[in-house]
């Protein structure tokens, strides 16, 4: 799990981490509008609905290719999700994770 809600006081933040083929839980803090989410390395696949940290990748899932960022604009008031969940195509990639705040 990549729990972002402390570390990302000031926006716009980058953040790095390693993804495997298992998902990881990236928690976003609420005062983030836009997660963009890419890999220099791999094509990843990024999912909502269906994910859990650590789990499979669901049927429900969307992919970003390789050297490109995926805008993800978050949800307001209780149709907000929480986090997203992140997978690396094959092995493992560095995935990039950009925090926005929207004005």
């Amino acid at each position: 799990m990549e729990d972002l809600r402390a570390a990302a006081q000031i926006l716009p933040h980058c953040h790095n981490f390693t993804a495997t083929q298992l998902l990881t839980e990236v928690v976003i803090p609420s005062t983030a509008s836009i997660v963009k989410v890419g890999s220099q390395d791999k094509k990843i696949f990024w999912c909502q609905n269906g994910g859990t940290d650590g789990g499979t990748l669901p049927t429900n899932h969307a992919f970003v290719p390789k050297d490109n960022y995926y805008p993800i604009e978050m949800g307001k008031g209780i149709n907000r999700a929480q986090s997203i969940f992140v997978a690396s195509s094959s092995g493992s990639a560095t995935v990039s994770i950009v925090l926005v705040e929207k004005g």
